[in-house]
This record gives structure tokens, sequence and C-alpha cells, in this order.
């Protein structure tokens, strides 16, 4: 699958949880709230690191894979709300690392 098509299907999902927000409290979460999410989300991926290295028990409902994934979907939603190209950006970041 191309990177746009993944971005593009991000955005179209984060746009019908906003619909369920609005719905449910009256206005869609805040990109603050968004940040929140990607924060709590992060503090269970490294419980499960912890867990794959028997330094944590597995005490969430979560898969590894799942985690790092979900991640990844906060970033592109982030990147959406705040203007940020991420296909342009991720390949500037690249080239940089790639001349280092």
């Amino acid at each position: 699958m191309e990177i746009k098509e993944l971005l593009e299907r991000s955005v179209e999902i984060r746009k019908r949880y906003h619909e369920l927000e609005i719905k449910n409290h009256g206005e869609k979460w805040s990109v603050e709230e968004d940040l929140l999410a990607l924060s709590n989300d992060i503090g269970n991926l490294n419980r499960l690191v912890m867990t794959k290295f028997e330094r944590y028990y597995d005490e969430t409902p979560y898969t590894l894979e799942g985690k790092i994934a979900e991640n990844i979907w906060w970033l592109i939603e982030l990147s959406d709300r705040l203007d940020v190209d991420i296909e342009k950006e991720l390949e500037k970041f690249l080239i940089v690392k790639e001349k280092l």
C-alpha cells in the first residue's frame, strides 16, 4: 500500500471519530486532546515493549503490533490537523538521515 493511501484512509477514519465526538460530547476533540490520546497510547506501547522484554507484566488488552500502528495513526492525524505535510516532511527527514 502506498503511503498516500494510508494517509487518506487515516484522515477519513478520524473524521468519523469526530462525528462520534460531536454526537456524544457536542464538539470534536481539540488538537490537545488528540495529543493526550497519543500520549496515553505511547504509555501503553511502553508497557507492551517492557512486557516483551519481561520487565513488566501484560495488563493491557492491546498487542504490541497494533499499538505501534495506532501511534503512527495518531501522528498522521496530528500532522493533518496541524497542516503538516507528513509525507513531504518524512521524505526530508530521511534525506537528512541518509546523508549522515
